[in-house]
């Protein structure tokens, strides 16, 4: 439990000292007037006074619970006290590896490049990890051994000790008394070591060197076959994605459907059946939102400039369309492709989940690009400590409605092909259920993206700022 604590703490803090609190606003003004380590002091208790916000209900009815269970009252002061010191410990150890962060993109030019990229992975990396490690059996035993091994089990001993009729080792419970007070002073001095070299070093300038004569991949894929406008619009999107991944990192929402089915990889057992299908369906809905669920929005500053442009409500559409295409397709397909291998369907069930991802990865951007025409969203939202534009909770809704109705009879056909979830005898062989079932999306996909493409391109070409 102790072990649980500390990690779920330095995961919270960890993320919030890499990306909002790790330099606390007007710094600056802040260590010309006080010492650094005042500043460091008041951000961490606020910080540890946040955390007991939230986790100090649970812990007190912990030590409650324990010492009206035992009838001891000595097992009140141990119970709170180890566990307000293990809750120190992990705010002093996340915010410290926040700082740690923070420090390698002020000194390394790499990572100072791609500093946005490395975050939306990382971010996406712990999250998969804790939700494995707190729904895959195999992992928390993994973890459990792992712990009961290691001198954080002497911690436990803290607590043991203090009950009655349970065996504890005085010497082992002294040892992690020790152990856990000398890791919270130790992690005190360095996160203060951390604090004073992130706050006063003076961070790399990586170099972004432009070659005007230079002809890139989307240059010579767009070149002659598009209009130079919509090329331009799809180029600026994905430099855009490149340079600030945050501003489109909403688009992995649909990914996370896959935790689940791809608890398969952790436990070692047999990949589901419908894996392939959801991995497409949800590549093809993220790479579909990334560029055109907010039109409009996402131009944010530069939206008087772009409706002043000479490009035209169609090529605008265009360009945002094919930047969502043009990445998502070869993504998509070759996703697809590899887990239905892995998954062992057989080609008539993998061709038609090909099938499907690839024709709902042409119309999701249009689908996407209607809803948020209907709703826009021009107001800003604070992403990693940064202001920006992300599309409308309305936007998300509706496109994921539509974009369900559309795939649902492939969806159906599919799951009753190959996963039948009752038993039923059909009417029909399986080919023709899958021809019927995708035959009816494509109709579908057809409609509601050429109605959605069609409306959005007329609104951005009659739009007229407020």
């Amino acid at each position: 439990m102790l072990a649980m604590l500390l990690a779920l703490v330095v995961f919270v803090e960890l993320q919030r000292s890499a990306k909002q609190i790790g330099e606390p606003d007007g710094l600056d003004g802040l260590l010309t007037t006080i010492p650094y380590t005042d500043v460091l002091a008041g951000v961490l208790t606020a910080e540890f006074g946040r955390i007991l916000g939230a986790l100090g209900a649970p812990l007190l009815a912990l030590a409650v619970g324990l010492t009206v269970g035992t009838g001891h009252p000595l097992v009140f002061p141990v119970v709170l006290l180890t566990t307000l010191l293990v809750t120190a410990l992990g705010t002093l150890l996340g915010y410290a590896g926040g700082l740690a962060v923070k420090l390698a993109a002020a000194r390394s030019e790499f990572v100072a490049r791609h500093r946005a990229s490395i975050g939306s992975v990382a971010s996406m990396g712990l999250v998969i990890g804790w939700i494995g490690l707190s729904t895959v059996s195999s992992v928390q035993q993994s973890v459990l051994r792992a712990v009961t091994h290691s001198p954080l089990v002497w911690i436990s001993d803290v607590v043991l000790i203090a009950l009655p009729n349970v065996s504890a080792a005085p010497l082992a419970a002294a040892g992690g008394g020790a152990l856990l007070l000398g890791s919270v002073v130790a992690a005190a001095v360095g996160t203060r070591w951390l604090a004073r070299a992130v706050w006063y070093v003076d961070p790399v300038q990586p170099d972004h060197d432009f070659d005007a004569d230079e002809r890139t991949l989307s240059d010579r894929l767009l070149t002659g076959r598009v209009s130079t406008a919509t090329r331009v619009v799809a180029q600026k999107s994905w430099l855009r994605a490149k340079r600030s991944p945050f501003t489109v990192q909403f688009a992995v929402a649909p990914l996370f459907l896959l935790v689940y089915q791809g608890q398969f990889l952790l436990t070692g057992g047999p990949a589901p059946v419908t894996l392939p299908l959801t991995a497409g369906l949800a590549s093809a809905s993220a790479f579909g939102a990334a560029f055109t669920l907010n039109p409009l929005g996402g131009e944010e500053r530069v939206l008087p400039l772009t409706l002043t442009a000479d490009v035209s409500g169609r090529e605008f559409l265009t360009g945002l369309v094919l930047a969502g295409i043009l990445p998502g397709l070869p993504v998509t397909m070759a996703l697809v492709g590899s887990l239905g291998v892995v998954a062992g369907l057989d080609p008539t069930a993998l061709g038609t989940v090909l099938a499907t991802a690839f024709v709902t990865t042409l119309a999701a951007p249009a689908i996407a690009a209607g809803t948020g025409i209907v709703f826009p969203k021009f107001e800003t939202s604070s992403v990693h400590g940064r202001e920006v534009t992300v599309p409308s909770s309305w936007a998300f809704l509706s496109y994921f409605v539509l974009l369900a109705v559309a795939v649902l009879p492939a969806s159906v056909a599919f799951l009753f092909a190959v996963d039948p979830p009752f038993s039923v005898s059909l009417p029909v062989n399986t080919a023709l259920l899958l021809g019927v079932g995708f035959g009816v999306t494509v109709v579908l996909l057809g409609a509601i993206g050429g109605l959605s493409y069609r409306y959005a391109a007329t609104r951005v070409a009659t739009y007229r700022l407020p």
